[in-house]
């Protein structure tokens, strides 16, 4: 596994087993100086890889990034940046017909509650990131 997909697998496991989060720093420490950069990027918060990857990205932009956050009537959202909420969606998930008229439905909750949403697919944030980065800024300085 190439090293820039550690903290994605990673951050997976902890996601999916949050019991292990306790065991992380020692196992950390266990692991070839190569990898433990990239595993101290994990902290299970993320639902999947794409979500761990485009957090890894955006926590380079200079401002507050939350991840996971609830919304009353909506459930918890990927991530909010101000009042500007971004989703990544999955292929699998987010093309069967009841999510993506579920995804719909919670975009224009969150709409209603001042929220302006941004929605990105798994090929957008792996291969256009210059792409997705000048939409995040824009709206933000719109904000």
């Amino acid at each position: 596994m190439p090293v820039r997909d550690v903290p994605l697998a990673a951050d997976s496991v902890l996601y999916l087993h949050p019991r292990l989060r306790s065991l992380w720093p020692e196992f950390i420490c266990s692991v070839p100086q190569l990898h433990r950069q990239a595993l101290q990027l994990a902290d299970g918060v993320c639902q999947s890889g794409i979500e761990t990857l485009m957090w890894l990205h955006l926590r380079g932009l200079p401002v507050e990034v939350r991840r996971q956050v609830p919304v009353g009537g909506v459930g918890n959202v990927d991530f909010v940046v101000g009042n500007v909420v971004i989703e990544v969606d999955g292929e699998t998930y987010h093309t069967d017909p009841l999510q993506f008229e579920n995804d719909r439905r919670r975009d224009a909750v969150l709409a209603t509650r001042g929220f302006r949403v941004l929605r990105f697919s798994y090929r957008h944030v792996t291969e256009r990131w210059p792409e997705v980065a000048s939409a995040i800024s824009a709206v933000l300085l719109r904000t």
